[in-house]
């Protein structure tokens, strides 16, 4: 099952309001989660993404997030989920498909 929030533009303002709470998150790009990541701090993780994709150039059009008591096996959950319904991992969760310029 994937992250019970919908997709919801990923902005400073919107990461501002994210918890900060352990659990997992999305990023998605053109409509598709491109990323699922887990994270100690959920409003921490997405602001490293945040800076990291203003860096590089990357776009990230939305996120989504849900706090999790275990973010490691959630995680797990998602990406085995995901891999199921798309035969691959997510875009940047695959390191042979990572993005390089």
């Amino acid at each position: 099952m994937s992250i019970t929030s919908g997709s919801m533009p990923f902005t400073e303002s919107l990461i501002a309001a994210a918890p900060r709470a352990a659990g997992v998150f999305a990023l998605w790009e053109g409509g598709g989660i491109v990323y699922y990541g887990k994270a100690a701090e959920i409003r921490r993780a997405l602001g490293e993404h945040w800076f990291a994709r203003s860096v590089s150039g990357r776009r990230v059009s939305g996120c989504s997030w849900e706090v999790a008591a275990d973010p490691d096996g959630r995680h797990l959950e998602l990406l085995r989920d995901y891999t199921a319904a798309h035969r691959a991992l997510p875009l940047w969760n695959d390191p042979q498909r990572l993005p390089t310029d």
